[in-house]
């Protein structure tokens, strides 16, 4: 799925769902054919986004636990004590195995509300793991950036944007003029590994925020948040990795534009 942005009277807007044409209360994610349609009949231009562009790539890491996930299932559920005839036992596999791995992103886009009520409007969760997540990043930030964000409103959270030059978008959970910050969440203290969480990938990531609205020598990092226990590692990206981090994000788009949607063609 690509999420995508357009630019509106100066507003960036996001447009990741739209509404079902047989049901209208009901909505549907967003696909490139909306985004044509919609350049056609209001000349709205959506630029598709960083985490889309960079889904072009394969992910090895992505791609084994889907199969994990699948295989655990598999072991849990006996045909033989069901009767399930195998193509039944197959979409239960797959139905068993989906709700699993939908659990993962409902529980990141969570902790990323709560921390964006936190740092933006000051409120405190009463849940006590996600009161002691908050407390650790504003730890974290305040040694690496010195900034306390309960005191200083220097950041900016879920901050839209789309860079019409290059034709793409995106929204960042922290940014300033010298910052780019991105949550990562881990369901589990057995996956939340200090030092040994960050990928290229979050680096083409948060470098093609950073190219798109900071200044020149923005520092770029992740927070990978534990939501079993609350621990948080701050990662910063090293300032030389990043020009090539922002090629490989270029190629990246190159692909996207010439093989999916490309904002400038339409």
């Amino acid at each position: 799925m690509t999420h995508f942005y357009t630019e509106v009277e100066g507003k960036v807007l996001p447009k990741h769902y739209v509404k079902m044409a047989k049901d209208p209360n009901k909505s549907r994610a967003s696909r490139t054919t909306d985004a044509k349609k919609a350049f056609k009949e209001s000349g709205e231009v959506w630029m598709p986004s960083v985490t889309g562009i960079i889904g072009i790539l394969d992910k090895p890491a992505l791609l084994n636990w889907k199969v994990d996930q699948h295989l655990e299932q598999a072991y849990q559920i006996d045909p033989t004590d069901t009767g399930m005839q195998y193509f039944d036992y197959l979409r239960t596999v797959k139905a068993k195995a989906q709700e699993k791995m939908d659990e993962a992103p409902a529980a990141g886009t969570a902790i990323h509300n709560v921390l964006e009520a936190y740092i933006k409007d000051g409120v405190m969760p009463e849940d006590t793991i996600q009161k002691l997540i908050c407390n650790n990043v504003r730890t974290e930030i305040i040694k690496h950036c010195g900034i306390d964000v309960e005191t200083d409103n220097d950041f900016q959270t879920e901050r839209h944007f789309v860079d019409s030059e290059l034709g793409y978008g995106g929204a960042m959970d922290l940014q300033n003029p010298d910052w780019v910050i991105d949550y990562k969440s881990k369901q589990t203290a057995k996956k939340f590994i200090r030092g040994k969480m960050a990928y290229i990938d979050h680096a083409r990531q948060l470098v093609a925020y950073g190219e798109a609205v900071c200044s020149t020598g923005y520092q770029a990092a992740n927070i990978f948040i534990c939501l079993e226990n609350g621990e948080v590692d701050f990662h910063v990206h090293k300032q030389e990795s990043l020009p090539d981090a922002f090629l490989d994000f270029k190629d990246c788009l190159s692909l996207y534009h010439r093989n999916n949607y490309n904002p400038f063609t339409l």
